[in-house]
């Protein structure tokens, strides 16, 4: 678990001898896939690193709509920044695959962040990070029409190989339209003609594009 704690940006400045101790200081535990680590409006009782599986960070409204923030991968840590206010949870996070995390409680991270202040620096950078995400998305909502948002996602996550470029990761049309706030019948309809195009293909568990999107749909 230890070199999965040191290649975490936030735990990445420290020395063996204090990773061994965050270590000691976490709990190990296994998600089923769909399992809810926290809901909108929980009390902050801890923070957590990814070590294994997927998980999305999502807010939903009352009618079970979802928008999804962020898919994090192993490696991740997530929940860090609200240990800082006694407010609640201001997201949800849910195993979108089986999922093995480390949680290390409020009280020891306080303490292990007093005896090491470089990771405030680093909080403070993942912070800033995700302000930046944040703004990307806000502006992308309102400048971009639906595919312009694809778009942005599928070039944001695909990886050049061979064939062309792979992402690698299982989406269903109701997984887009939730990263992109639209309606799954408008993805549907955005697919159908990529597809077509002979832009994307489909299947196995994976989204292939074959040559550059368009800019304008």
């Amino acid at each position: 678990m230890r070199s999965i704690l040191a290649q975490t940006e936030l735990f990445s400045s420290l020395s063996d001898e204090d990773l061994a101790l965050v270590e000691s200081l976490s709990i190990k535990r296994h998600l089923a896939k769909g399992t809810i680590v926290f809901y909108e409006g929980d009390a902050v009782e801890g923070m957590y690193v990814l070590i294994e599986g997927r998980l999305k960070l999502y807010s939903s409204n009352d009618s079970g709509r979802e928008f999804v923030y962020h898919v994090a991968e192993a490696g991740r840590s997530f929940g860090e920044l609200a240990l800082f206010c006694d407010e609640t949870r201001s997201i949800c996070a849910e195993a979108e695959t089986d999922c093995q995390v480390l949680v290390v409680n409020k009280s020891d991270f306080l303490t292990l962040l007093a005896a090491n202040p470089q990771l405030k620096d680093q909080m403070l950078q993942n912070a800033m990070q995700t302000i930046k995400t944040l703004t990307g998305m806000v502006r992308d909502f309102a400048l971009k029409d639906v595919y312009g948002r694809i778009r942005v996602l599928f070039e944001r996550l695909a990886q050049p190989t061979d064939e062309g470029l792979l992402i690698d990761e299982q989406m269903s049309q109701q997984d887009i339209a939730d990263r992109v706030g639209a309606s799954r019948e408008m993805i549907a309809k955005i697919m159908r003609e990529l597809v077509a195009g002979g832009y994307v293909e489909t299947g196995r568990k994976r989204l292939l594009i074959l040559k550059k999107l368009p800019e304008q749909f």
